[in-house]
């Protein structure tokens, strides 16, 4: 009988799964799941996607960020619920 290795025993712990508002100025992550909301893939979020954080406002303020060759801004709301891995 074969024991099956639990799966964060594969996992790489050096990168780090979080949702996108947590990301840093200048920080880097690949998009690892989104949200069914149509916007998103024609903005260029899309899993597997590399996207860097320009810049995160106060409070609950929109991110602006840097995907495909270009800046876009994602409400605040809508980035708490990117998964990205750092």
């Amino acid at each position: 009988m074969q024991i099956k290795q639990p799966m964060h025993q594969h996992m790489s712990f050096d990168m780090a799964i979080v949702n996108m508002d947590t990301l840093q100025k200048g920080e880097e992550a690949t998009v690892f799941d989104v949200p069914d909301i149509r916007l998103l893939s024609s903005l260029g979020i899309r899993i597997g996607k590399k996207v860097k954080l320009l810049t995160k406002s106060f409070a609950k303020g929109p991110l602006i960020l840097f995907v495909n060759d270009r800046s876009i801004v994602i409400d605040r709301s809508i980035a708490q619920k990117i998964i990205v891995k750092r």
